[in-house]
C-alpha cells in the first residue's frame, strides 16, 4: 500500500486482522479489517461468512492486487465474489500466487508439499531434517502433525481448471498471464523467459509454468 502511495495513486489495504506496522497513527486510515470471527491471535483465524465483506463501497476500485495471497483462501468464490463487487465495472484485479505443483512449497518447505499432504509424506521429509524457520526445535512427528494441520487450515491449493471456473462467475475475463518475460536483476531473462521466446515450446512452457512455478490470475470486471 505504501509503494503505491508513494507512486501517487490513491491506494489502500485490506487484511482479516491488523497487523500492519503504519509509519504513523494517522495512516491507519489507508487500511482495512475485517474484525469478525475468532481473535487475530488464534492460528485458524476465520472470518463470519454471514457478514464478511471488504470494508469498501461498491465499485470503490479501479484495481485489485494481491501477492502469495489465494493459496491461504478457503473460500475463493467468496473472495472473488467481494473483489468483483468492490471494483467498477471494467476493474481489473491481478493475483499472484504459487503454483500447486511447486516442486518446494514455500511456506512448509516440503517438497511437493502443495500437491501431497498426507501426514506419512510429512513426516518422511522432516525425518530427513526438512524445516522451515519455526520449525527447527520440533521432532519429526511434531513437525509433520504441524505440517498437516497447517495444510488444512492454512492453504488451499485449487487446481487452475477448478479456479477459473470459480472467477467467471463474477469476471467477464479470467486469464493466466505468466510473467516469464521479466528480466533478472542484471538485465538478462530468466531460463522461464528464454524458453517462452521459443515459438515452438511456448504453449507447452506457459502450462507448466502456470502449474508449477507461480500463477498470475488476471480478471477482468
Amino acid at each position: 500500500m505504501y509503494q503505491y502511495r508513494d507512486a501517487g495513486f490513491d491506494a489502500y489495504g485490506f487484511d482479516i486482522r491488523p497487523a500492519v506496522a503504519c509509519r504513523a497513527p494517522k495512516d491507519e486510515q489507508f487500511f482495512g479489517f475485517a474484525m469478525t470471527g475468532k481473535p487475530a491471535n488464534v492460528p485458524e483465524y476465520e472470518v463470519n461468512l454471514s457478514s464478511f465483506r471488504i470494508p469498501f463501497e461498491e465499485g470503490f476500485f479501479d484495481f485489485v492486487y494481491s501477492t502469495s495471497t489465494l493459496e491461504h483462501v478457503q473460500d475463493h468464490e467468496l473472495v472473488f465474489a467481494e473483489i468483483a463487487r468492490v471494483l467498477r465495472p471494467g476493474g481489473v484485479a491481478i493475483h499472484t500466487f504459487p503454483a500447486r505443483y511447486m516442486p518446494i512449497e514455500p511456506h512448509i518447505h516440503v517438497p511437493l508439499g502443495a500437491a501431497i499432504q498426507s501426514y506419512y509424506w510429512f513426516f518422511f521429509w522432516a525425518l530427513i531434517g526438512i524445516r522451515n524457520e519455526f520449525q527447527q526445535h520440533m521432532d519429526s512427528v511434531a513437525c509433520a502433525k504441524i505440517n498437516l494441520h497447517y495444510s488444512k487450515t492454512g492453504l488451499k491449493y485449487m487446481k487452475i481448471r477448478a479456479l477459473r471456473a470459480l472467477a467467471l462467475k463474477h469476471f467477464n475475463r479470467v486469464e493466466l498471464i505468466p510473467h516469464l518475460w521479466r528480466l533478472g536483476d542484471e538485465g538478462y531473462a530468466s531460463i522461464w523467459g528464454s524458453l517462452l521466446l521459443m515459438p515452438r515450446l511456448h504453449r507447452y512452457v506457459r502450462w507448466l509454468y502456470n502449474r508449477c512455478s507461480t500463477v498470475v490470475l488476471f480478471l477482468n470486471k
